[in-house]
């Protein structure tokens, strides 16, 4: 499988390995990190390298800078920023990355069935509508699909889930236009309905009926099948 970004930089590792260390325990929140030197050192790199390590860092919220001082440990040293985390060679694969969204958006489904507003209920009608009427516009029927799974979310009524489902969605936005074109090909060549039309309002339907079981169990069909329509040959849980 194809990975989703060139490997790692030098820099990149290196915050990783700082990263670990915090959360190990070895470098405690308010702690001074070693100088640019010492690390440098450490790592057998040059200090230009250490320094854009820092600056990643200092980006997610990891670590905070004092002019003349270094850089410290902040408060909350587990960051701000969520992402997912470097490998040597290059970052997850897209079947890790469905892995998350599907465990992410079944919950979402689930919590939306217990938590939607009537105002939710519209949001997901409306971008369902959207998707349906664009299915032929590959790009618009992605974005659609895209603004469904996130109106879902916001349903659950948690930003950390809505931030997580929208963070998967974009990781996995060209794929997604790949599986739109391929089911459009199917309904062209076929004539037979669009898989996704009937899953999305299965879905639908659970949600605004209040069943948390059938949501999950709807979200968990839908995200198996968009799997093999990925290529991700995934079955279900």
């Amino acid at each position: 499988m194809d990975r989703l970004s060139r490997p790692a930089t030098l820099a990149s590792r290196i915050a990783q390995t700082l990263r670990d260390d915090i959360a190990a325990g070895r470098f405690a929140a308010g702690a001074r990190l070693p100088a640019e030197s010492a690390l440098a050192d450490t790592f057998d790199v040059s200090r230009p390298i250490v320094r854009e390590a820092i600056a990643l860092l200092k980006a997610d919220g990891v670590l905070v800078t004092r002019k003349g001082s270094g850089a410290y440990v902040s408060e909350t040293p587990g960051g701000q920023v969520w992402r997912v985390a470097s490998t040597p060679d290059g970052g997850p694969t897209l079947a890790q990355l469905f892995e998350l969204r599907r465990v992410v958006e079944t919950a979402c489904a689930e919590m939306a069935a217990l938590r939607r507003t009537a105002a939710d209920l519209q949001q997901i009608r409306d971008a369902l509508a959207s998707m349906q009427r664009d299915a032929a516009d590959f790009p618009s029927a992605a974005a659609a699909d895209i603004a469904f799974h996130h109106a879902i979310a916001l349903a659950a009524h948690n930003p950390c889930f809505t931030g997580l489902t929208d963070f998967v969605s974009q990781q996995l936005l060209v794929a997604r236009q790949h599986a739109w074109e391929n089911s459009a090909r199917l309904h062209a060549a076929q004539g037979a309905p669009r898989a996704a039309d009937a899953e999305h309002a299965a879905l639908v339907d659970a949600i605004a009926a209040g069943n948390p079981e059938a949501a999950r169990a709807a979200a968990s069909a839908h995200l198996s099948a968009a799997a093999q329509r990925m290529g991700l040959g995934m079955g279900p849980d």
